[in-house]
């Protein structure tokens, strides 16, 4: 029983397919089957039945899955712990990010960054703060940590606070009034972000505390983006509700402008996240050690 036979079951199983598994892996579909039918070989077990299209796991494919996990976990730890030991750290350090946090922080932070980490590259992808969580919750995750803006309860994550930011409604600059009683809110068209954003379930929070169901604003359209519902603003066609971080150069020429709501004010935390029942490579341990420091 060999290592990579045991990488390419893990994926036929959480794939249910040996295509899919075939491109996670980037190796060919016969390649995976040649795998899958040498393990089967020696166990003397079949482990997965093909109906149609379907992959279903047999009970012994079940039981070998929960081993399989171990052991592979085991061999990266294993391999980290090792790598931790150098005193020097390169490669790449792969961060996955909400959208404040990797348009706004993560850029103003690249020199801190570089000099604690002179030899790493950086790769941040950005997503919502729900699918960052995701990738870090897999069995096996593609980011060695995150940058988001919303905290939750998982046992198996661990968290360090990293900067706080403001979200502010944004106006036109022809709109007459510099501030709106919060009453006023409910009569605005408003442009959001998606449901699983972070500033969305923030405002979210915030308004319900005030005793506003959000659902009763008046929605003048769902935006994947704060640049985006920046430039719908801009149209004069509604306005929205985003980060300070994300408007100080369209405030500066001129082009929006913020609105006080008089008895709502929304801060909210971003926190630098990670899996602490996984060994981090080099670069990940000492990045989460001066994290408060580069941020």
């Amino acid at each position: 029983m060999e290592i990579r036979q045991l990488e390419v079951f893990c994926q036929v199983y959480e794939q249910k397919s040996f295509s899919k598994a075939a491109e996670r892996l980037g190796i060919s579909q016969p390649t995976v089957s040649s795998h899958i039918q040498h393990l089967e070989d020696f166990l003397g077990k079949k482990l997965f039945d093909r109906t149609g299209k379907k992959v279903i796991p047999t009970p012994e494919a079940k039981v070998l899955y929960r081993y399989a996990l171990d052991i592979l976990k085991k061999r990266s730890e294993a391999l980290s712990e090792i790598l931790s030991i150098e005193k020097s750290s390169s490669g790449i350090l792969k961060i996955g990010a909400s959208n404040i946090p990797g348009d706004y922080l993560i850029p103003s932070a690249l020199k801190k960054i570089k000099a604690y980490l002179p030899e790493v590259i950086l790769h941040v992808e950005i997503s919502d703060s729900s699918k960052v969580l995701k990738l870090l919750k897999e069995n096996f995750p593609e980011i060695d940590l995150g940058i988001v803006g919303t905290k939750t309860s998982v046992s198996s994550l661990e968290w360090k606070e990293v900067g706080r930011d403001e979200i502010v409604l944004i106006a036109p600059p022809f709109f007459k009034n510099s501030s709106i009683p919060l009453s006023d809110l409910m009569e605005l068209p408003l442009f959001f972000r998606e449901t699983d954003s972070g500033t969305r379930k923030t405002v979210e929070e915030r308004l319900k505390r005030k005793g506003i169901d959000s659902s009763t604003l008046k929605v003048a359209g769902i935006l994947g983006s704060n640049t985006a519902i920046k430039e719908a603003v801009k149209t004069g066609e509604g306005f929205g509700l985003v980060s300070r971080l994300s408007v100080k150069k369209e405030l500066q020429c001129g082009e929006l402008k913020i609105v006080k709501i008089e008895g709502l004010r929304i801060i909210r935390k971003f926190y630098a996240v990670r899996r602490k029942d996984i060994t981090p490579q080099p670069a990940a341990r000492i990045f989460w050690e001066k994290v408060g420091r580069i941020f």
